[in-house]
């Protein structure tokens, strides 16, 4: 892919993998970004954790066995968590696997389902049982702290997503060839960010457009020669734009 850049942020983390980026979590109380990656060529799954402030790589592309039934969950304290499924069939939730930031298996429980993270720490059930009963597990062990849980507080969470843009007179000026589908458009620190896709020579792309008082500060070609439009181009976080680009085997955050 030939990718174009002008006026480049800098990326606070870029990085490539072997294999398509399936899931994404992050946590932004320590800046942690977890992306699990697949390849269906040998149908395995391997997960990666990164600071997105800083890029410093915590582990990159390490798997478990039978990594293929085996999914990112949430990014939490230290932690990075996976959950398995009842069945191959089945979409419901079976099974932890805690990675600690070294990617080494810190403890299992493979009878039980990560429910949600919380202040508290996991909640989590038996789904064997036919009414669920939540219980408050220590993010550290997976040791069970309390029975039979009835409150817990929520992680306060600030994401962004983009919304798609109706104004005619706020479409960007840079959109070169034929505009295809919707502008995704978000206002954020002063910051106009736009993704669109765009036609010329018969060939679709995928572009990344962020302004400040109509000046371009940052615009990068994200995907070239394209067949499939991508609905969810970018999310804000903690002051980080998230983008997925090269052929979604690549991981870029701009701080915005």
């Amino acid at each position: 892919m030939s990718l174009t850049t002008k006026y480049t942020l800098k990326p606070s983390l870029q990085e490539k993998f072997k294999g398509i980026i399936w899931k994404i979590e992050t946590n932004n109380i320590n800046g942690v970004i977890a992306i699990e990656t697949r390849s269906s060529d040998n149908k395995e799954a391997f997960y990666s954790a990164f600071n997105f402030k800083t890029g410093e790589k915590l582990f990159k592309e390490i798997t478990v066995e039978d990594s293929w039934h085996w999914s990112l969950d949430k990014a939490y304290n230290d932690f990075v968590y996976l959950h398995g499924y009842i069945s191959e069939k089945s979409p419901e939730h079976k099974g932890i696997v805690a990675l600690n930031h070294h990617g080494t298996i810190a403890w299992t429980a493979y009878n039980k389902t990560l429910e949600t993270v919380a202040e508290e720490g996991l909640i989590i059930y038996n789904p064997t049982f036919q009414q669920k009963e939540l219980e408050l597990a220590d993010a550290a062990t997976g040791k069970i702290v309390q029975n039979k849980l009835s409150h817990y507080t929520p992680l306060n969470r600030e994401m962004y997503f983009p919304e798609t843009l109706e104004d005619v007179l706020l479409f960007p000026a840079e959109i070169e060839g034929t505009l295809v589908g919707p502008v995704s458009y978000i206002s954020y620190n002063e910051k106009d960010c736009y993704s669109f896709h765009c036609t010329k020579d018969a060939v679709t792309s995928q572009v990344l457009l962020i302004k400040k008082d109509h000046n371009t500060l940052h615009k990068e070609i994200l995907e070239d020669n394209i067949s499939k439009l991508n609905p969810e181009p970018f999310f804000i976080e903690e002051n980080h734009l998230f983008c997925i680009r090269n052929n979604k085997r690549e991981i870029v955050t701009y701080f915005v």
